[in-house]
């Protein structure tokens, strides 16, 4: 009995270790501390920012204690892996610019709730930490793989290079909320909206995942509006694409309806040569001659006239006494 008495006092010690301890914490070694507020800043990163540079939306601060340390309680992350920003703040603006193109003050990383990330006392702020973080790992394995292009010469195939790119975001990447960052690298080096009308179905499969996963809608919006004005521009091209080729269907078919109606009335056209008593009949008509007339001054029947008249119709053309009278 007191062997399960110490057992539960164990596992409740235990948790109230796990579950208490703060997620992100460390310490810094603070040089120049009259020119930095005794404080560090956490902010969420907003991915949908267009801007290039990460947009920093502040949610927590954490005072410095005399030995360095800080730290945020699980209350200020969500469930989910999210990218975070920690920050010094220089004391006063006029400090601000001047101490920020001296010095980097702030560190990006992902962490959940579940995660532990503990920075360690260096002479850089925020320079050195420990992480579980599986996502955060694999984003500085993302961070290795860009490393090894920078200080590039000027003959450096930059086409390579963003094909290289996009092959590993796409590929190599395994968590959601890196392949979304790598994604927007792709993005600020213009290759993203060329690669999305390339592969389109590859992105709204990604965006399908991303909506079943648990990361927070507004983290992957960005890439949701870019997609659907991207693919309601393609379908705009199909669209006028399709008119372009009915057009030029409907106006093949009007030309080929026009040649054999052209080719009906040149036949017409070609009258079959008449006969000499039937080109006698035609100038009796033209002279102004009645049937019974006709058939009088040529001795045959007034029948036999009507069919002499009725081929000359037929071999002209035409129709009725008139328009025989008007081909003088």
């Amino acid at each position: 009995m007191r062997a399960f008495q110490y057992f539960f006092l164990f596992t409740l010690l235990f948790q109230t270790h796990t579950f208490g301890q703060a997620p992100v914490s460390g310490y810094l070694n603070i040089d120049q501390s009259e020119k930095w507020e005794n404080k560090v800043t956490l902010s969420k990163i907003d991915l949908n920012d267009q801007d290039s540079d990460y947009h920093a939306i502040p949610i927590a601060t954490a005072s410095i204690t005399e030995e360095g340390f800080f730290a945020f309680d699980q209350e200020h992350f969500e469930n989910h892996a999210q990218l975070y920003k920690l920050q010094l703040q220089p004391l006063s603006d006029k400090e601000k610019k001047k101490l920020s193109e001296k010095i980097k003050n702030y560190k990006l990383f992902i962490a959940s709730k579940k995660d532990t990330v503990s920075f360690h006392k260096t002479t850089k702020y925020f320079d050195k930490y420990t992480t579980t973080s599986k996502a955060d790992l694999e984003w500085q394995k993302l961070k290795k793989f860009n490393a090894r292009f920078e200080n590039l010469t000027s003959d450096f195939d930059t086409k390579q290079y963003l094909i290289e790119t996009k092959g590993y975001v796409k590929d190599s990447l395994q968590i959601l909320l890196v392949k979304l960052i790598g994604i927007k690298a792709l993005d600020d080096q213009n290759l993203l909206e060329k690669d999305i009308k390339k592969n389109p179905k590859y992105y709204v499969d990604l965006l399908q995942e991303l909506k079943s996963s648990e990361l927070d809608p507004a983290t992957y919006l960005y890439l949701e509006n870019k997609l659907h004005l991207i693919t309601k521009e393609l379908t705009t091209q199909k669209y006028q694409v399709s008119l372009w080729a009915n057009a030029v269907a409907i106006f093949i078919i009007g030309l080929l309806i026009g040649g054999i109606f052209y080719m009906k009335n040149k036949r017409n056209v070609r009258q079959i040569p008449l006969s000499k008593q039937e080109q006698i009949v035609k100038d009796l008509i033209q002279s102004g001659k009645s049937n019974k007339e006709i058939a009088n001054e040529l001795f045959v029947s007034i029948s036999t006239v009507k069919t002499h008249i009725s081929n000359i119709y037929s071999k002209l053309n035409i129709a009725n006494r008139q328009e025989l009278l008007s081909k003088r």
